[in-house]
Formats: C-alpha cells, sequence, structure tokens
C-alpha cells in the first residue's frame, strides 16, 4: 500500500517532498540540458560572425529564428517548473537577479558596445522573486487556469518589446507606447536608446516562466510518464543539472577563442 502511495505521488516511486538537488527529474534535466547547450552553440555561432568577421548566413535565416524561439520556451518553461521544487524561491531569485545585475557592470565595463541589459539571469531572477510573491495566490487557483492565463500572455506579448504591438486572434494591435521611458524595460517598454546584446523582458518569458511553474504541482505528483523521472542522456543531464556555471563561464571562453583565432589569422 505505501509502495502504491509512494507511485502515484511521484511517478518512479519518488514521493513529490523529495524531488529536489539529490533526486530529480530527469526529463527536466535533459530539456535544459539541450537548451543551454543550443544557448552556447548560438553565442559561440554569434561571436565568430560579429566578433570574428567570419560568414554564416544561416544564423539569419528563419529556420534559426524558429529554433530559437523554440529552445527559449523550453529553457523558461523548464526553470518555471523547477522553481516550484525550490524550498527558497525568493533567496534563489535575489541571487540569479544580483548575478544577472553583476554581468551588467562586467559587461559594461569590458564590453561596452556588448553591454547586457536585463539579461536572461535578471529575467530569471525578477521571474524568481514574483512567482514567490504571488505563488500563495497562484495556489488557490486550479493549475491548468493558471497555465492557460499565463500561456496567453506569453502569445498576446509575444515580441512585443520588439514591435509595441499585441498578438491577438485577428492580427497585432499597435500601441502607442512611450519611448521616452528608461526605467520600464524590465517589463519589455525601453526608451529610443536602450541597447542590451541579450535582453528578456518579463513580457513575454516572465508569462513562460510562470506557465511552467504552474505545471510544477503536476510534475512531482507523478503526473508525466515514468520513464520521464529516470531516463537521461549522461553528458545533455550534466549539462542541465550544471546550467548556471555553463551560462556564466561559456562566453568568456568563447570570446577569448574567437580573439585569439582572429589575432592569428
Amino acid at each position: 500500500m505505501q509502495t502504491a502511495e509512494k507511485e502515484r505521488q511521484g511517478g518512479a516511486g519518488t514521493p513529490a517532498e523529495e524531488i529536489g538537488r539529490k533526486n530529480r527529474v530527469a526529463v527536466l534535466d535533459t530539456l535544459r540540458g539541450f537548451s543551454i547547450m543550443y544557448v552556447m552553440l548560438y553565442h559561440l555561432l554569434y561571436d565568430l560572425i560579429f566578433f570574428g568577421r567570419m560568414s554564416i548566413p544561416f544564423f539569419f535565416t528563419d529556420t534559426m529564428e524558429i529554433i530559437h524561439r523554440f529552445f527559449l520556451v523550453i529553457l523558461f518553461s523548464v526553470s518555471g517548473i523547477c522553481a516550484g521544487f525550490s524550498s527558497n524561491v525568493l533567496k534563489r531569485g535575489a541571487t540569479l537577479y544580483l548575478m544577472g545585475e553583476v554581468l551588467t557592470l562586467v559587461t559594461a565595463a569590458f564590453v561596452p558596445d556588448e553591454t547586457i541589459v536585463f539579461g536572461v539571469l535578471s529575467c530569471f531572477g525578477m521571474s524568481m522573486l514574483i512567482y514567490g510573491v504571488i505563488s500563495p495566490v497562484l495556489k488557490k487557483l486550479p493549475n491548468a487556469v493558471v497555465f492557460a492565463l499565463f500561456a496567453v500572455l506569453a502569445v498576446i506579448f509575444t515580441d512585443f518589446y520588439r514591435t509595441d504591438s499585441l498578438f491577438l486572434i485577428l492580427g497585432r494591435v499597435r500601441l502607442n507606447v512611450p519611448n521616452d521611458i528608461r526605467w520600464l524595460y524590465p517589463i519589455g517598454i525601453t526608451s529610443s536608446d536602450f541597447r542590451s546584446a541579450d535582453y528578456f523582458p518579463l513580457a513575454p518569458y516572465g508569462f513562460i516562466f510562470l506557465a511552467g511553474a504552474a505545471l510544477s504541482d503536476m510534475v512531482k505528483n507523478g503526473g508525466l510518464p515514468e520513464f520521464c523521472y529516470k531516463a537521461s542522456i549522461p553528458i545533455v543531464n550534466f549539462c542541465g543539472r550544471h546550467s548556471l556555471w555553463l551560462y556564466i563561464i561559456h562566453q568568456p571562453l568563447f570570446l577569448a577563442a574567437v580573439y585569439l583565432i582572429s589575432a592569428l589569422r
């Protein structure tokens, strides 16, 4: 009887409360691993094009844009799911947000033309802080309703920060967004002189994160097929488990390598 209850709660015999750093959901590490591997590849291609002066036409194609959006949705939604497992999401969110702000200072000091303002770490951190604050309210609502709400908002605000428009069923609706406000960039409203080499505003990426967070209970309670909790691809799951550190260290290494190759050409 106890074994049956365990399996009901945690998929592959994993009670919901035990999911965490030592007892992970394998498929989440796999998805995040593929996503961070894509991010590293994307940044390598970017560095080779804009710093190494190499010609890589595929980088600018519609196909690449579709791939890019796909992996970003996976990365943010999986991170949202994992946020629901955290025992102190506010502390983790504050840590990531501060790391993102440090990255802004570092890039402004050493590569001012490629300064990162509200990049992926800042967005993750702020999304976690928001989730930590509003989660008591969200948990009073059906998870399906919360997921649908934020998923719809993510679709509506797709490209809002690029086009100042909302994506609705009958087409896009353009908004009269002021371009002289400098402090609303976290939500996707930027001034005319705003620049960032890696920009992820809360609309839509925070909505994707919160939609993922709405799936946390389902994942914890064994709602995925059993193999999702155990099956893994070792190297990919390793990248997924250590995605934060890979994100932090990969770009300096890539830039150093590209500059060295360029100097030797």
